[in-house]
């Protein structure tokens, strides 16, 4: 065996003696101290982290109910300006249903009912065409005969309808349309907030007067067509009006009367109803204690 062998064994040995020899108390206690050092130090950002979720938490749930709040002011305010665009017809309705001019009245009546009577007997569909048929061919016969007779007295045949081509085209300004837009987007929107404060119970009475229309509706509307209830409808709308004016003291007594009656059974009715869903709350709630799904208050109340 050679020199450099023996060196190498020797280092080797050395080796293992070092590590097979056990740590020292300074060692051992310092080692414990780092130990504990980061078991503090985990469970300190453990804490922060918590308390940081725990602020995040509360400050996104008060994010979410001031947007909230803020949705619900703006949608407040959308809702009130949304105005009713029937209020400038109504001075007009009013002035057709209670005959204050009995021409424009008689004659807008008269109107309506040769229109219904007429489309009982008539396609409206055939009619409209049968009319543009007629028109415009009478129209086309009216033209070429003009240009004719223009022709033969050696004149340049001219459109008769030129100057109506030039100054008064058929087409609608967009300042008109976008006016005419925003109308119809108000009356819609008008229409749509009251149909859903009616299907909503905004006010119960004012929900119970339209259910009794629609059931009074449809209960006439199963005895007859819809064209001889609308005529029906129409002409009632220009006798009720002017009779009501004329013995408004006696109808206003007798609406007063059927106004406290139904508002008399309306109480009624919710007092009973009141009644019934609380007795069949007080079943379901014995029920359930029973069963065990509901704890008995009264009797935990008695044994503290």
């Amino acid at each position: 065996m050679d020199h450099e062998s023996i060196i190498t064994n020797n280092v080797a040995v050395d080796n293992d003696n070092i590590e097979q020899t056990p740590p020292t108390t300074t060692e051992k206690h310092q080692s414990s101290t780092t130990e504990q050092k980061t078991e503090t130090l985990i469970e300190e950002t453990t804490h922060v982290l918590e308390k940081l979720k725990e602020v995040t938490a509360t400050s996104s749930s008060e994010q979410n109910s001031i947007d909230h709040e803020k949705k619900v002011e703006e949608n407040k305010r959308k809702v009130e300006s949304v105005k009713n665009p029937f209020k400038n017809l109504t001075p007009r309705v009013t002035q057709l249903i209670y005959w204050e001019n009995p021409i424009h009245s008689g004659a807008l009546l008269a109107t309506g009912l040769t229109f219904l009577i007429f489309t009982t007997y008539y396609s409206l569909f055939n009619t409209i065409c049968a009319l543009a048929f007629i028109l415009i061919g009478a129209n086309w016969v009216y033209v070429i005969g003009w240009k004719q007779i223009q022709s033969l007295i050696n004149q340049k045949p001219i459109n008769p309808h030129e100057h109506l081509l030039l100054n008064k085209p058929w087409y609608i300004e967009r300042e008109d349309a976008e006016k005419y837009l925003d109308v119809t987007i108000e009356a819609i929107n008008f229409v749509l907030l009251e149909a859903q404060r009616i299907v909503l119970v905004d006010d119960p009475m004012r929900t119970i007067k339209h259910i009794l229309a629609f059931y009074v509706l449809w209960t006439l509307g199963t005895w007859m067509s819809p064209r001889t209830l609308l005529g029906i409808v129409l002409v009632l709308g220009f006798v009720i009006p002017i009779a009501y004016q004329k013995n408004k003291v006696l109808v206003d007594e007798k609406l007063d009367k059927a106004k406290k009656f139904l508002h008399s059974y309306f109480d009624r009715g919710l007092n009973i109803a009141k009644q019934h869903t609380g007795g069949v709350y007080e079943k379901a709630k014995s029920f359930a204690t029973k069963k065990g799904y509901l704890s008995d208050t009264n009797s935990t109340k008695k044994e503290e």
